[in-house]
């Protein structure tokens, strides 16, 4: 889990990325608890967090909503399955934490760039290729690390995300009780 979405996002070529969104892409501001994409819903739109934090969660057969990660600034937030298929539905809901500063561009417009020049295209194999390689990592990281490791990655990769979630939201996201987050927390005060 250690800087999932961060290494994600400064992977050298993705800078080329990055800049496009800052220059062609909408400045918009999403207040706290705004989404910017509904599970179930098609949302053709990917951004860079210039401030703030997101939340994806989904929300399974039964009814249960699961926090499934997070976006933090200088990041780029939302579905490489709606920007691999448009047409497909988002898998997740995306919700702003706390206001937010993002650009953000739609499909069309980033498959413009895309097809520009083989740099470029190369891009967005790059995007393909680090989504796996993260979700590879975050997958063998549930294996292998600690629940206090694993914790200790999402404070350190968004270091105020404690001041816009719960205890609750934590322990959620790494898939156990509130109270083993807390006996955690008590634990790290204490060195």
């Amino acid at each position: 889990m250690e800087d999932f979405n961060l290494q994600y996002a400064q992977h050298p070529s993705l800078g080329l990325l990055k800049d496009f969104l800052l220059e062609h892409g909408t400045y918009k501001i999403l207040k706290k608890k705004e989404l910017f994409s509904m599970q179930g819903k098609i949302n053709s739109k990917g951004a860079y967090i210039k401030s703030g934090a997101f939340r994806y969660t989904c929300v399974d057969d039964k009814g249960d909503e699961h926090i499934v990660g997070y976006a933090c600034p200088h990041e780029f937030v939302g579905s490489l399955d709606t920007w691999i298929n448009p047409t497909q539905p988002s898998p997740v809901t995306i919700e702003a934490l706390c206001d937010s500063e993002i650009y953000y561009v739609t499909y069309p417009i980033v498959e413009q760039f895309f097809n520009t020049n083989m740099e470029t295209l190369y891009i967005r194999c790059i995007l393909a290729e680090r989504s796996y390689s993260l979700i590879y990592k975050r997958l063998l990281d549930s294996y292998c690390k600690t629940t206090e490791e694993l914790y200790l990655d999402l404070v350190n990769r968004c270091s105020n995300i404690q001041n816009y979630i719960t205890l609750k939201e934590i322990a959620s996201f790494l898939q156990v009780t509130p109270e083993t987050i807390s006996h955690i927390r008590r634990k790290l005060l204490q060195k």
